[in-house]
């Protein structure tokens, strides 16, 4: 009888450990923890301004700095632990995050626009990151030259009654759509006198000076003994006459005051008034009214 149990026992055992011996299925990997709920960052706007007195928004002259300001939320970052990365087709920026400044390039044809672009990334969780891009336009000018430049084309073209006798050509660089100049009578004011010009004048000689531009937003065009005419710029130029008119031959030796207003709809200079203050006139009533 003990021999009998101690045989059961022994394979009683055997089967156990044949059991227990043989390799246990892998366990799966645990399932990857659920996506981190992020909202993306919002470029709500990018505020260009130049720090001139009455300046409008989004322009700028060659070789100027002006400030350039993201309004920017994010949900779950502070706005100061983003990444702010700038660039622009022209120009170089200074400082870092929402609030820097841009430089205008020295040199380039003008007008034209410049494109500022800004990149938000936002870095979040395990090696996650949000980037979201917006940008926004400068108009590039050198509004001394090309106000100037206007000034001297319409005091030319005025100045060959002859050859040209087209008022809208003559005044071409002129705000006659409206809504630029504060004073339209100014300007039909200037088309009556263009008229007059060439129906009644032929031009001999002329000479017109290079123009000093003076650029002070909404500080007009001081004209001695006529007041103040409303305007951004003024261009003053040096012009003499020597032509035959109802009265006869004659001269008008001065200078010629002209105002100029910026549109920010149209990116763009018009001018807006002309008078010459003679300080020589020879036989012409016309020039020295």
């Amino acid at each position: 009888m003990p021999f009998r149990n101690h045989a059961t026992c022994v394979f009683t055992l055997a089967l156990f450990v044949a059991a227990c011996g043989g390799s246990s299925p892998t366990a799966p990997p645990p399932p990857p923890p659920p996506p981190v709920n992020n909202a993306v960052p919002v470029i709500e706007s990018i505020a260009v301004q130049g720090r001139r007195a009455n300046q409008p928004a989004r322009m700028a002259d060659l070789r100027e700095t002006i400030d350039v300001t993201a309004t920017v939320t994010d949900a779950e970052t502070p706005v100061a632990q983003l990444t702010y990365q700038w660039t622009a087709t022209a120009g170089t920026f200074s400082g870092t995050g929402r609030q820097v400044t841009w430089t205008a390039p020295a040199s380039a044809s003008t007008p034209s626009t410049v494109t500022i672009t800004l990149r938000v990334i936002e870095n979040y969780g395990n090696n996650l990151s949000h980037q979201v891009t917006a940008t926004q336009t400068v108009a590039l000018h050198d509004s001394s030259k090309e106000v100037g430049d206007m000034a001297v084309r319409f005091l030319t073209e005025f100045s060959q009654p002859q050859t040209n006798q087209d008022w809208r050509d003559i005044m071409r660089d002129f705000d006659l759509q409206g809504g630029t100049c504060a004073d339209a009578r100014e300007i039909e004011n200037e088309r009556g006198d263009v008229e007059r010009h060439y129906e009644n004048f032929f031009m001999h000689e002329y000479t017109i000076g290079t123009p000093n531009v003076n650029i002070a937003f909404d500080q007009g065009c001081a004209v001695p003994g006529r007041g103040v005419k409303p305007g951004d710029a003024c261009a003053t130029v040096s012009v003499a006459w020597d032509s035959t008119g109802p009265d006869g031959p004659g001269s008008a030796v001065g200078t010629d005051y002209i105002s100029a207003a910026y549109s920010t709809s149209a990116s763009r200079w018009f001018l807006c008034s002309s008078d010459f203050l003679p300080t020589t006139t020879f036989g012409h009533r016309f020039y020295s009214r």
